[in-house]
């Protein structure tokens, strides 16, 4: 009686897409998913997830179903589920997004006070007359260092250009970040 009120779910589900049958199959098979919940760990997967999984792959087990082939549904629901999280598995282990399952959320690394790092915050807003009173204040190698601070040159480029090397040129960058910041912020 019980395997004919199954097949009569599951003609229902494929036949008219009744959610009703399909929910009821859902609840039959309910030890089925909790202990597909204690075989797999899927990251970031709450009870609602798990729920939306089996209810997918329990329509699509029943569309997918041949009585005539298959005499246990229960089993050939139970290999597409399992097949299905293993898939899930497999995309979430691959190798290219093993740097998400490492990555924690900055967030928590604010709260739990992991940055150390002080941030200052600009009072002002830096107007022209600030600008070029900091690019008089500079020295000729330290304009040409401005200029491959901002991107203008490269390096080589200002070291072809001038008689500087490419050491005076990165101390000059230096001592002009410097300047900058001193003058602008």
């Amino acid at each position: 009686m019980e395997k004919v009120n199954e097949v009569y779910l599951i003609r229902r589900v494929k036949e008219k897409q009744d959610m009703k049958a399909l929910h009821e199959l859902l609840d039959r098979y309910r030890p089925l998913i909790n202990g597909a919940k204690m075989n797999f760990f899927i990251r970031n997967f709450d009870n609602d997830d798990w729920e939306q999984e089996a209810l997918i792959m329990c329509y699509q087990s029943c569309c997918t179903y041949d009585e005539d082939r298959a005499d246990n549904f229960g089993a050939y629901y139970r290999t597409k589920f399992y097949n299905h999280l293993r898939s899930l598995l497999r995309y979430e282990l691959a190798q290219k997004r093993t740097a998400f399952t490492k990555s924690i959320s900055y967030d928590n690394v604010v709260q739990k006070n992991l940055i150390k790092e002080e941030v200052e915050e600009m009072h002002i807003t830096p107007r022209k007359e600030m600008y070029q009173k900091f690019i008089k204040e500079l020295s000729d190698k330290e304009v040409i260092a401005l200029k491959v601070f901002l991107g203008e040159l490269t390096i080589e480029e200002a070291s072809q250009k001038t008689k500087y090397s490419r050491y005076q040129l990165l101390q000059a960058k230096a001592r002009c970040k410097a300047k900058m910041q001193k003058e602008l912020f």
